[in-house]
């Protein structure tokens, strides 16, 4: 049952993009903060983690669908940014899918002076994720479609190598805390299927990135692992682009 369960709802997700609770896993950050009282401002699209195939799938489910190799999904999203003293900024990115949004607040706080060729920071923050299911029960395919609600915290480990004024790179360490809830409508065919759970994950991160005066461009490569509800660890890409200004 749990290996048909797998199949039927990876094949879903994909054919009726109801892979839509995605958890943005990219960071968009350098170690380097912005002046207190200064803003930053950006967009950014990215490849995240699909949290409803993470929690269900187990095993090889098919030639597709496998319990290593996740599912992601696209996002797009926006972030905001203050600086509080030299050494500290506020943050908020907030994200959609197909269904879907979320969220994350966090903190930066670099530990090491402003000016330095190698630069270190670290970022807790809170991140959520929710989707609402059509309760219309009329057996469509959207009865499939899974509401899910997650919670969770998160603690980065951010360096910058910074070359000149245009050009640093970044590596990040992040793990990360998620409580989980997927339940599906009332009087659809999965009425009694639902899981609540734990994920942990880790990301790892390379973004260089180009300064232009207030203007930035970061690319993000990486991969993030999660310890799944069921099955072994799994691993999906971390893939993103953002570009913003920092006043």
């Amino acid at each position: 049952m749990a290996r048909f369960l797998g199949i039927v709802l990876g094949a879903l997700a994909l054919a009726t993009l109801a892979g839509c609770a995605v958890m943005n896993t990219s960071m968009m950050e350098t170690a380097e903060t912005v002046e207190a009282g200064h803003l930053k401002l950006g967009a950014e699209y990215n490849m995240g983690l699909d949290i409803t195939s993470t929690v269900f799938l187990e095993d090889d489910t098919s030639e597709t669908f496998t319990a290593t190799e996740l599912m992601v999904g696209e996002t797009y999203g926006v972030r905001f940014g203050i600086g509080v003293t030299d050494r500290t900024e506020l943050n908020a990115r907030f994200w959609v899918s197909i269904g879907g949004i979320g969220g994350k607040l966090y903190a930066k706080h670099a530990l090491t002076e402003r000016g330095a060729g190698t630069s270190w920071a670290v970022a807790p923050g809170l991140t959520f994720v929710t989707t609402e299911s059509d309760d219309d029960g009329d057996e469509s395919l959207d009865d499939y479609i899974a509401e899910v609600k997650t919670f969770g915290v998160e603690i980065p480990v951010i360096v910058t190598h910074r070359f000149n004024d245009v050009f640093c790179i970044t590596g990040v360490v992040r793990y990360s805390f998620d409580s989980v809830a997927i339940a599906f409508p009332a009087e659809s065919p999965l009425e009694d299927i639902g899981e609540t759970g734990f994920l942990h994950r880790l990301g790892i991160i390379v973004a260089p990135s180009l300064d232009l005066g207030i203007f930035y461009l970061r690319p993000e490569i990486g991969v993030e692992l999660a310890g799944r509800i069921h099955g072994e660890l799994g691993y999906a890409p971390i893939i993103g682009l953002g570009a913003g200004f920092e006043f």
